[in-house]
């Protein structure tokens, strides 16, 4: 097995991770808005999850789309 040949493997495993963790992002923040009129949900926890969906939509997008070289 060449080197160019692991490293791309590396490369679709780093974009198949970034596309789960985008999509689990994007969820988050979806769940999060549609159950926010839950009157049991502490709005502190509302924000916490807002900012984690946020943070992992931006962290699966980079990693999915970054140069690799």
């Amino acid at each position: 097995m060449t080197i160019e040949a692991q490293q791309s493997r590396v490369d679709a495993m780093v974009r198949l991770l970034g596309v789960v963790i985008l999509l689990f992002g994007i969820l988050m923040i979806y769940y999060t808005y549609a159950n926010s009129g839950v009157a049991s949900i502490a709005p502190e926890i509302i924000t916490i999850n807002y900012s984690l969906g946020i943070l992992m939509t931006v962290v699966g997008a980079f990693a999915t789309l970054a140069k690799f070289k």
